[in-house]
């Protein structure tokens, strides 16, 4: 009986200790998307503080270590969607069917976020609705930051990046500019182009003019070769960050809840039935 007694006296003791000196807080860095920290550092976060780096880090800094952690999460996404699909194939069917890549880094040059629509319009071959950009050079995600812009609170490259997984970037690639990363409402906005489309643009237009192809009565003309309006708009539409196509929650020190599983196991149910 004595032992019990103490027992309770300890575990009621472990637990108003932590109740009043233990504290969780975001640290998306973890596979659980938490730590536990005690109530001074749970003070310290509540203000703003990087516990890992005992600071504030300013929007910048912030801005900078989300976009990076956006480009490393990508890439875990990528390596675990192959993953699950290889296993599947190798269960199933005793190999592997999928053929997708993991996507590489490449800045390019030749144009920026004024005039890239019309570069890469004017540079399209009107037969094969393609085009290459020869002025290209991959990169590491450790290369980013000697590009990074920062302005008006928010940030992008000096250059065009593109992450892509095709033997031609432009195809399927996503395509960061000097406006492509934003926080605002305690979210991490991440914004980018798709300079896949465009050659759809053109081929959907019987090759008329660049003029026509951006007005807005031929884009709801085209609407039909689209799943909604806002695919062909968000190209249009991407100095101005109006189309903020991703959004996740960061902790102080800049690291993002970027859930991989979700789209990884939603690729492999595409891969199943054929989506």
């Amino acid at each position: 009986m004595k032992f019990r007694k103490y027992k309770f006296k300890i575990i009621a003791t472990a637990l108003l200790f932590c109740a009043l000196f233990i504290r969780i807080v975001p640290d998306y860095s973890t596979s659980q998307g938490s730590c536990i920290v005690n109530i001074f550092s749970y003070y310290k976060y509540q203000k703003g503080y990087c516990l890992k780096e005992n600071r504030i880090l300013s929007n910048k800094e912030l801005l900078q270590n989300a976009a990076i952690n956006y480009f490393k999460r990508y890439h875990d996404y990528e390596v675990l969607r192959n993953t699950i699909i290889d296993e599947h194939d190798i269960k199933i069917f005793g190999h592997s069917f999928y053929t997708a890549h993991i996507s590489k880094l490449y800045l390019i040059g030749d144009f920026n976020e004024e005039n890239w629509f019309d570069f890469l319009v004017e540079n399209t071959d009107r037969k094969s609705f393609d085009y290459e950009i020869k002025d290209k050079m991959q990169i590491d995600i450790s290369d980013l930051s000697k590009y990074f812009v920062y302005k008006d609170e928010i940030l992008g490259f000096k250059k065009p990046i593109i992450l892509s997984e095709e033997k031609n970037p432009l195809h399927g690639g996503k395509m960061f500019l000097e406006k492509s990363f934003l926080i605002k409402e305690n979210k991490f906005f991440v914004n980018y182009a798709r300079p896949g489309y465009i050659s759809w643009y053109i081929e959907l237009n019987n090759k008329e003019d660049l003029t026509k192809i951006k007005s807005k009565e031929n884009l709801m003309r085209i609407k039909n070769g689209y799943e909604n309006l806002e695919s062909l708009n968000e190209v249009l539409a991407y100095t101005h960050m109006k189309h903020l196509r991703r959004k996740f929650s960061y902790d102080n020190c800049g690291n993002i809840n970027f859930d991989i599983k979700a789209p990884a196991e939603q690729e492999l149910d595409m891969w199943i039935h054929g989506g």
